[in-house]
This record gives C-alpha cells, structure tokens and sequence, in this order.
C-alpha cells in the first residue's frame, strides 16, 4: 500500500493540496516544525546543540551561545518545491543569557501554516543552562484568516561536564490548548534527553532519545568532522522513519552558510539550506 507521501511523490500535481490540507488533522501542533540545517544533517539531533537555531529547538542552548545571530533557513520536504518551508531565526545576547525567536511559514495557495517561537536560556552556573521557549502556530485558509490556532511551551536543560561531555533534555510541548478539539497535549507530549561527547579534538558525537507517550522511542545519531576553523562535515541517522542524514557547514569571517540533505526510505530526500550573520 501506497502511503499518502508516497502518492505525492508519484503524481505531485494532482495530490499535493489534498496531502497537504491533511496536516491540518495530523500535524496542527507541530506545525512548520522542521530541525535547523546544522542538527538535520545531525539525524535531527539537537539536544545538546548551541547551533544558531536553538529558538525552535532546546532552548536552554541560548544560554551558551558567544554570539548574537539572524539566520535565514529554507528547506524542501521530499524535493517537492510546493511544500517548501522558509524560517527566520535570530538569538541575541543579553545579560548572562539570550533571547531568542523563530518565524517559519509555508503554504500552497488558499492554505498557509505558520509558527513562532519566543525563547530565553540562561545560565544557573557556568556549566549549567536552562531555557524556557513559548510556541505560537496558526493556519490561514481562503475563507477564514485565523484558522486551528494553538499556544504550548517547553522548557530545556543542558549540562556541560569538563570539555568533553554534555548533557541536556527537553520537556517538549507537555500542555496544549489547540482551537481544534481533537487535539491532545498528552498524545503531543515529549521526552528528550541526550549527551554528546568531543573526541580527539576533531570530532563530536551526538546521541539522543525521544520519549512520546503511546509512540515508539525514537533514536537520533550523528557526529561532526572539524576539518578546520572553516569547514565541518556532519552525518547521522534517525530510528523512526529511518532516515540517513548528512551536511557541510562554511563559515567566513561573520558569515555561515550550510548545507544539509536527510533521505527518508519512505518519502525520499529533503535539503535544507541557511546563511547565518553572527556578530
């Protein structure tokens, strides 16, 4: 059987909008949520990541963070371009911790699905980050601009253990209020927790649980390559859907650019693209 992505894939033009108007149902808490380019070649790892997309990710990153950001992300789930998802993140430094937001969008026409986080980490002790992250989402259909909005939170911790071990953990989305009944915080609720550990001081590896209460655990892998001060190379793997993942990063001078890829054995590959001014 022909899963509805799978339909998608081979007949785009027919069966995007009816795909797509099915988020509504099955997706309408998580919506617009796509990792940032650095933890998607990562497996989807980001738990104990200080990436420049920690707004929508673990908040307690902010905390940590050595410099104020605005980063532009587009990526393409399944290569289809109608179904592209363009966000707009930034993280700013204050005091002894960052404020942070993330706008994400995507649409076809007479349907559009957007998201906002507004986030702050901060430190409790030099090796001890927490943060706190607000979710916003709505959809806009033809007749009606404001349609299925919603309001969760989750709240981040991450640990840092000499110069080689982190540890961090999220509390994903534990209450809900959705404006759609059929919506559930405890179905929507997760669990996340992890560690990654630096090696021959070259390489970090990453690895992390999912914890969804009624769903099955899911697993994120990954590890990063420093070649130099100029470029990393980063792969993993994701448990559920299988997914394969691998990226570049390019830094110059206050400019990052990335490049990722995750390939789904069910729905095929997905890029993701950024550029980040960090000052």
């Amino acid at each position: 059987m022909i899963s509805p992505p799978g339909w998608m894939l081979k007949r785009p033009g027919i069966l995007i909008p009816v795909f797509f108007l099915s988020l509504v149902h099955t997706t309408a808490v998580s919506q617009v949520q796509w990792p940032g380019t650095a933890s998607a070649a990562l497996g989807g790892a980001y738990i104990c990541t200080q990436e420049f997309m920690c707004s929508s990710q673990n908040q307690a990153g902010l905390g940590f963070i050595e410099q104020s950001s605005l980063s532009i992300q587009h990526s393409m789930p399944y290569l289809i371009k109608e179904l592209g998802i363009s966000s707009l993140s930034g993280q700013f430094i204050s005091g002894k911790g960052a404020l942070g937001l993330a706008l994400s969008t995507q649409g076809l026409s007479g349907f559009r699905q957007s998201s906002l986080w507004l986030s702050y980490g901060f430190k409790l002790h030099s090796d001890i980050s927490a943060g706190l992250g607000i979710h916003l989402w709505n959809s806009t259909i033809a007749e009606q601009l404001i349609y299925a909005p919603g309001i969760s939170f989750a709240l981040g911790l991450q640990v840092r253990i000499g110069e080689q071990w982190k540890l961090g953990a999220r509390l994903f989305h534990p209450i809900v209020w959705s404006s759609r009944s059929d919506q559930s915080g405890e179905q929507l609720m997760t669990i996340e927790a992890g560690f990654s550990y630096s090696f021959f001081r070259v390489a970090w590896l990453y690895s992390e649980l999912h914890i969804t209460p009624g769903a099955s655990l899911i697993i994120r892998n990954g590890i990063e390559w420093i070649l130099n001060q100029q470029i990393r190379l980063r792969t993993g793997i994701c448990s559920r859907p299988f997914t394969y993942t691998w990226g570049i990063s390019l830094s110059f001078t206050k400019w990052i650019a990335e490049f990722s890829f995750q390939f789904r054995t069910d729905t095929g590959l997905s890029p993701l693209t950024s550029l980040t001014y960090a000052w």
